[in-house]
């Protein structure tokens, strides 16, 4: 089922997909916001590249910049402030519809940097680089 949510700046639709449309948790784990949103990400020091295995398979995780990212709200998508996670798989090239696996291992790639994840953070799928990004998701 896909649903169009649209950001509270009015920049553009969010396009969900998930199995029970009802349940926010499922919904947040396979949200995909706009590029634009990406771009508004500043440049920072970022943290090396860590490895974390979830679920018996390795991914590459890169702790990067400051910036906005967006969490969905009763009241639609509202901002959240905090660094870069971008997550993509070591062997092979993540997909769209894994945002839950990589949201688990940007969790674990937030720690490892000495940050706190912010669960509600929504991940973006970055086509060209086969990965996840969750932009502000880790204070």
């Amino acid at each position: 089922m896909a649903t169009a949510l649209h950001t509270a700046a009015g920049t553009g639709p969010l396009r969900c997909r998930s199995a029970a449309a009802g349940l926010m948790a499922v919904a947040l784990a396979g949200c995909v916001a706009p590029q634009d949103e990406l771009d508004r990400v500043g440049a920072a020091k970022a943290v090396p590249l860590a490895e974390v295995v979830v679920d018996g398979r390795a991914f590459s995780v890169q702790v990067e910049g400051r910036g906005t990212g967006l969490r969905l709200t009763a009241d639609g998508a509202r901002p959240v402030e905090g660094r870069l996670v971008r997550v993509a798989a070591s062997a092979s090239p993540l997909a769209m519809d894994e945002g839950a696996v990589a949201k688990k291992a940007a969790r674990q790639g937030c720690g490892k940097a000495g940050g706190r994840f912010n669960e509600v953070a929504i991940g973006v799928y970055e086509r060209s680089g086969a990965a996840w990004v969750f932009a502000g998701a880790c204070a």
